[in-house]
């Protein structure tokens, strides 16, 4: 049974394992993830994807083991506004549209001039 984890990105070094066009880009420092256990190389350990790239399977899943949303590793240390995202979708099944990243994600603007870099703007 797999086991799951919410928790704010820690770095910017893991790698959403969410569906495409997200799936494979960064999870920057900060932001709201789900991990689910996995096994790599004979050990557990998690892979992440955004809060955003959570599928309705997943969240299905998670109420299936767990009777609350606060049952869950990691809710309670998440903020209140993070909180009560998770309960809404606990009720509702699926991640709220405001919140998926999948349907928002684009892809960045690429710059002719070095000294310009993403970091310039909101990506």
């Amino acid at each position: 049974m797999p086991g799951y984890c919410l928790e704010y990105a820690s770095t910017s070094r893991a790698k959403c394992k969410g569906r495409k066009p997200c799936g494979g880009t960064v999870i920057h420092q900060g932001s709201l993830r789900l991990g689910c256990t996995v096994e790599f190389n004979g050990k557990e350990c998690f892979a992440w994807r955004h809060w955003g790239c959570t599928t309705t399977k997943v969240i299905a899943n998670m109420k299936a083991q767990f009777p609350d949303a606060s049952d869950v590793d990691g809710f309670e240390e998440l903020r209140a506004g993070d909180q009560a995202k998770i309960i809404q979708a606990w009720k509702d099944g699926r991640v709220a549209d405001e919140d998926s990243v999948s349907k928002s994600f684009f892809k960045p603007p690429s710059f002719s001039n070095p000294s310009l870099d993403c970091q310039s703007f909101e990506c």
